[in-house]
């Protein structure tokens, strides 16, 4: 039986605090995995699942951080026209 490996992505500001977060979760090999299939099969189901989590966690973030990034920029240039006028 497989065990869980979690992939976290976090994105803080300047006092630690958390701006984006992203966790991926997949079925990682355990050693009866490995004696069962193999160590080379094994391996690769361990290294697809890695690579995997990793993007997916990775997209999330940089996606979301884009969006949050985003909405602060409208904010300060509806306070920079809301000072100028």
């Amino acid at each position: 039986m497989g065990k869980k490996m979690k992939f976290t992505v976090t994105i803080e500001d300047e006092n630690g605090g958390t701006i984006v977060r992203s966790e991926s979760e997949r079925t990682v090999p355990y050693i009866s995995d490995i004696e069962e299939q193999g160590f080379r099969a094994a391996f690769h189901d361990l290294e697809t699942a890695v690579l995997e989590s990793r993007k997916e966690a990775s997209d999330v973030v940089v996606s979301e951080y884009l969006e949050h990034m985003s909405k602060k920029k409208q904010q300060q240039n509806q306070s920079k026209e809301m000072c100028s006028q």
